[in-house]
């Protein structure tokens, strides 16, 4: 053994035959111990009670007692010193009530000083090594401690940003298994200001922390947007770059998208790298739809090459959307097999929107004691309350301190234009005068399709149908990106919003251009042409009226 005891550690030798013990004391001392002799029990209790000891040898036979009693009284207090027991003899009986209490060797008289050194070395060695076994178990304990707390308020944390500002709808149901302290996917809603819906499933590469760190960004960027009321391929195009930007080469987001546009009457979906959408739609020929993934998860392709390729069908009064990542259908059963998507698939047809209850009640059923393996999320959407939802925004009338007027004006000039965000605020703004939710919508969407096409057509001049396809599309706003480092004071736009007596809300959007005609076409649904915003807007208002030469349009709304 190297190295000595430290101070006030003591080998503790308990004999009454003075010539032993001294003996015994002399060669201990010899090996760079401290010694106390004690020759009786209650002297060796008091010593235990006042100093360290690590290391006790006693005698069998005591004036006051025997090892059996040092044995017990050790036990009361609970305390682990290793005890040699010399004896006279070889008395089994006394060996085996030894052993039984906790005795670790013997020792006969009489004493062979280098055997009995051995065997007290070696105790104490094992003695150091258990302390110091014990101390680094205690020290991991307060690490492990300290990091399940900083886990707990780091988790604690990144779900309430994450889930802040979510919506608790009726018609969205979920259910969710993380396959770590923190979850990979995310499920995010958000009503953007001309009040259609946004539903966004996210899957990040990877488990745990370094899963959950990309969607943080994933979910403020989609808040901002759509509180901004966004189009969805802006929303996609401005989500992809952020990921491709901000994240290791390695890292991406895989992601579905739903928008429900209640004044187009359409349903957008956007699929990036995830499961097909499923849709179970009633009354139709063909009950089931499926969107498969005919795009590259957010965060691959650079953002010159990324193109967002939106499928759209009109949007359903009654029926289910299924949104799943992929952690449930390659999650192995209690059977050794993958989950499997048709399996989630025929659940989906027969259950229907109970298929989350279904599926956290029977989960332990499928997975009872298994590794989850990735995490799970499985949403469905139920078409016909979205709708109910939407028919009770769409009765609310406006209250009645709307008597008297007031104007709004803006005007914003150069590359402001193209950064410009202030139509966020334009809800905010009529419903501080009483205007109802969904008239402050179409007011939203009226000025924002008016706003697009004065900067589009009447200051940058371009051409709707380079938008015809998604090459075009990618094209179109390369070109108007372009754009933002020459504009100039001379390039603007003018936004009048006014309430009059007879309870109408006028709106005018004036522009440098020289003015732009071409309302005569047929008009075709988003997201494809800029030109539907027109048709859209005609039939949002009560008026509508364009003024020579083209640059000033002018609406009313009641």
């Amino acid at each position: 053994m190297s190295g000595h005891l430290a101070i006030n550690h003591f080998v503790l030798v308990v004999d009454n035959d003075a010539v032993v013990s001294q003996s015994i004391s002399d060669f201990i001392h010899s090996k760079g111990y401290s010694v106390i002799v004690s020759d009786n029990l209650e002297d060796a209790f008091f010593e235990i009670s006042l100093n360290k000891i690590d290391l006790i040898l006693v005698n069998y036979f005591q004036p006051d007692g025997t090892a059996i009693t040092l044995l017990e009284h050790l036990k009361s207090l609970n305390k682990e010193i290793p005890v040699i027991v010399i004896n006279d003899k070889k008395d089994p009986q006394a060996f085996l009530g030894c052993f039984e209490m906790g005795v670790l060797d013997f020792v006969v008289k009489p004493i062979n000083v280098e055997l009995f050194w051995y065997k007290a070395e070696c105790l104490l060695t094992r003695v150091q090594l258990q302390q110091k076994v014990k101390q680094q178990s205690s020290e991991l304990e307060k690490m492990l401690y300290e990091k399940a707390r900083e886990e707990q308020m780091a988790r604690h944390i990144f779900e309430h940003l994450v889930n802040i500002d979510n919506n608790h709808f009726d018609f969205i149901k979920t259910f969710c298994q993380a396959s770590a302290n923190f979850s990979g996917d995310i499920l995010l809603n958000g009503v953007s200001p001309n009040g259609n819906l946004f539903l966004m499933l996210a899957d990040s590469t990877g488990h745990g922390l370094s899963a959950a760190m990309p969607i943080m960004r994933v979910a403020s960027t989609f808040r901002a947007m759509v509180s901004k009321g966004f189009s969805l391929v802006t929303l996609i195009y401005e989500l992809n770059e952020k990921v491709y930007h901000e994240n290791p080469e390695d890292r991406f987001v895989a992601c579905i998208i739903l928008e429900a546009d209640f004044f187009r009457n359409k349903l957008y979906v956007w699929n990036g790298g995830m499961p097909p959408v499923y849709l179970h739609l009633e009354h139709e020929l063909s009950n089931d739809k499926a969107f498969n993934s005919t795009n590259m998860a957010l965060g691959i392709l650079p953002p010159n090459t990324f193109v967002a390729d939106i499928f759209s069908i009109d949007l359903p009064n009654h029926g289910y959307a299924c949104l799943f990542s992929d952690g449930l259908i390659e999650q192995h059963t209690l059977e050794e097999q993958p989950f499997g998507i048709g399996r989630l698939q025929s659940l989906f047809d027969e259950k229907l929107g109970d298929l989350t209850h279904y599926l956290t009640d029977s989960f332990e059923q499928y997975f009872q004691g298994k590794h989850i393996a990735d995490d799970i999320t499985v949403c469905t959407l139920d078409f016909e309350r979205l709708y109910q939802w939407h028919q009770t925004r769409d009765f609310k009338e406006l209250t009645s301190n709307l008597n008297g007027e007031f104007s709004w004006d803006i005007k914003i000039s150069g590359a402001m234009l193209l950064n410009a965000d202030y139509l966020s605020t334009l809800n905010q703004f009529l419903s501080v005068f009483g205007f109802a939710t969904n008239f402050c919508q179409r007011v939203f969407t009226v000025v924002a399709e008016l706003f697009s096409n004065a900067i589009d057509h009447g200051v940058l001049k371009l051409d709707s149908r380079l938008k015809n396809d998604p090459e075009g599309f990618e094209l179109y706003h390369s070109i108007r990106d372009g754009y933002s480092e020459r504009l100039s004071a001379d390039d603007w736009v003018k936004v009048s919003i006014t309430w009059n007596h007879m309870s109408e809300l006028v709106i005018t959007v004036a522009d440098s251009g020289k003015g732009f005609t071409g309302f005569n076409r047929s008009i075709s649904g988003y997201p494809e042409l800029s030109g539907r915003g027109l048709s859209l807007v005609k039939t949002l208002c009560k008026q509508y009226e364009l003024i020579s030469p083209g640059n000033i349009t002018r609406v009313v709304m009641e």
